[in-house]
């Protein structure tokens, strides 16, 4: 659904931006985009998506009703989402702990996060697990496999390209 990348801030905005411009035009078409969301003078963090996968789930009323505690608008689109996230990131002073929800983390986990304060969780892997732990087990192998089966793939020539798939 998304992933969070921290990257090092570059002496150029300018030089991320086309970068990331030259991948929504390379991947779009395969329902991959990228979008920063913040930028501070050590880091840039770059979300890299599946807007369809996030619309999905952010649709739900359970998830509607929680971003509305945050300050997020009812049925906004996702990208007004987005762009009220990056206010959120630049403006919090701390990690806005919703973004959560951007990465497909499950919302009791998302929530157990934020009343817990990052403490007592059942499992730590992906992400901080707060409720169903032998299911987010088993998510957290398929995920580990998934990534070994790319790195392999990728270490005998694979490429990017090929590895994206719609």
């Amino acid at each position: 659904m998304g992933a969070l990348l921290c990257l090092p801030r570059l002496e150029s905005p300018v030089e991320y931006k086309n970068l990331i411009d030259n991948y929504n035009h390379k991947y779009n078409s395969k329902g991959l985009h990228f979008r920063i969301l913040y930028c501070c003078p050590q880091r840039t963090l770059l979300y890299i998506y599946r807007p369809a996968m996030v619309e999905a789930y952010i649709k739900q009323p359970q998830i509607q009703n929680f971003l509305k505690r945050f300050g997020y608008t009812e049925k906004s689109s996702l990208n007004t989402m987005l762009t009220y996230l990056s206010y959120r990131f630049r403006s919090g002073g701390c990690f806005p702990h919703e973004s959560g929800i951007f990465l497909g983390y499950p919302l009791e986990d998302v929530y157990g996060f934020i009343i817990h304060k990052g403490n007592h969780a059942k499992l730590c892997g992906e992400w901080k697990v707060y409720g169903d732990a032998v299911k987010a087990s088993h998510l957290f192998q398929q995920y580990a496999c998934c990534r070994q089966e790319y790195i392999n793939r990728f270490a005998v020539g694979t490429t990017l390209e090929s590895l994206i798939v719609a």
